[in-house]
């Protein structure tokens, strides 16, 4: 075979042999205006520049450099569109080719269906298409992700032998974020498989009534109580639910069912929305949301969620992210202590821990007036779990109720 009967073979070779190549190893997005170092990396121009005149190294081995020794390659440049052209060519003969096998069918066949079947195989084949796009986007997100934490830990083990530390501390701090990268490895994936079991969860769930659009499919969150510390989980929000109702209903249900019901919800607490990738620690959200409410600074899957919001809709929220509660919201454990007398309901099922004071020399103490009025005294239990029939509490009859 001669060689040009070579350069017409058809070639398929996966676009993921290519994607570290054309990654910016700065901002980890695809290569613009690239540059190529004398070292033989290339970056892009803006991303290169502004990191040689605070460093004047390479970031990817470390080696002196200087602006002089930064060279456009316009080839690479070209590479990059061609490849991306021939990338939208294989996506658009992909999904024409999935439909296509979803809606084949003879005219025989087709005069042969019911109204019913057709109406499915139209949506099916639509369904089909948007699902893979849609699970290529989430596995995208996942990859970029880890490729930032990836490179951030690398310029981190390069950075320090410039700290003063000894060799058996370098190498001590180099196992750390070694370890450190490989468990945030780890917690993306299991992110990563939980939101695929979830979709699929839904698409199962969904499909027994009808074949619907993959846009309309309920999602699965759960609501971070932020400053109480209570994660609520499975909660199913639909695309047309408004959040700030959807949301209220839930925490109140959980908290009456928890003995703590809400008793206000102020007017400073906020909503906020972290995507499945986007999950941090309570510090460290903390830190995101007055980030955003004190500087305006956008994150990835983060964002800011007003009542009426409807996030499936406006954000694409996607399965496994979290509802934040920032902010205060007052729970009946959160108001001043009240002795029993004054909030005794008559034809209630209260149940009322009475206490004895031996310092005081009386009994029928509730359990407010025993933490509060008698603080510091010798105190032993009484009678535990009664139900009162009158407001019963002898601390205000003896004057000794600083509560009241």
């Amino acid at each position: 075979m001669d060689k040009m009967e070579c350069d017409e073979l058809p070639l398929n070779v996966p676009l993921k042999c290519f994607l570290d190549y054309f990654t910016c190893s700065i901002c980890m997005t695809e290569l613009t205006s690239t540059v190529t170092t004398v070292c033989g990396h290339r970056y892009c121009e803006k991303c290169i520049k502004e990191w040689v005149d605070r460093s004047h190294s390479c970031p990817c081995c470390n080696k002196e450099l200087s602006l002089t020794q930064l060279f456009r390659d316009c080839q690479f440049d070209s590479l990059i569109s061609s490849v991306n052209a021939e990338k939208e060519k294989a996506e658009t003969m992909y999904f024409s080719s999935l439909i296509d096998s979803a809606s084949d069918a003879s005219e025989k066949e087709m005069s042969q269906s019911s109204v019913v079947e057709m109406v499915l195989k139209k949506h099916l084949k639509n369904s089909f298409a948007a699902h893979e796009q849609y699970m290529r986007e989430v596995g995208d997100q996942f990859q970029q992700t880890f490729s930032k934490l990836e490179t951030e830990t690398q310029q981190a083990i390069a950075d320090l032998p410039s700290h003063g530390l000894s060799q058996d501390e370098i190498e001590q701090q180099k196992e750390d974020l070694q370890h450190t990268l490989s468990r945030r490895r780890d917690s993306l994936q299991r992110e990563l498989d939980t939101c695929k079991q979830l979709v699929a969860d839904a698409y199962d769930r969904y499909l027994k009534e009808n074949m619907p659009q993959f846009s309309v499919l309920p999602v699965r969150v759960s609501i971070n109580l932020l400053d109480k510390g209570d994660i609520i989980p499975n909660i199913v929000l639909k695309p047309a639910e408004t959040v700030g109702e959807k949301i209220q209903k839930a925490v109140e249900e959980v908290m009456k069912a928890k003995n703590n019901p809400v008793i206000k919800w102020p007017d400073e607490v906020r909503l906020f929305m972290f995507g499945p990738f986007a999950k941090c620690s309570p510090c460290e959200v903390k830190q995101i949301i007055s980030n955003i409410l004190n500087d305006g600074t956008a994150y990835p899957e983060v964002y800011a969620l007003n009542h009426d919001s409807r996030p499936i809709l406006e954000f694409n929220m996607k399965p496994n992210s979290e509802i934040i509660i920032y902010g205060q919201i007052v729970c009946e454990s959160d108001m001043p202590k009240q002795c029993f007398i004054n909030t005794f309901k008559k034809g209630g099922e209260q149940k009322i821990d009475y206490f004895f004071c031996k310092q005081c020399s009386f009994k029928w103490i509730c359990r407010c007036c025993m933490e509060i009025c008698h603080k510091d005294h010798q105190i032993i239990p009484y009678i535990m779990n009664h139900q009162p029939e009158w407001a019963c509490c002898y601390c205000p009859r003896k004057k000794t109720c600083i509560l009241n």
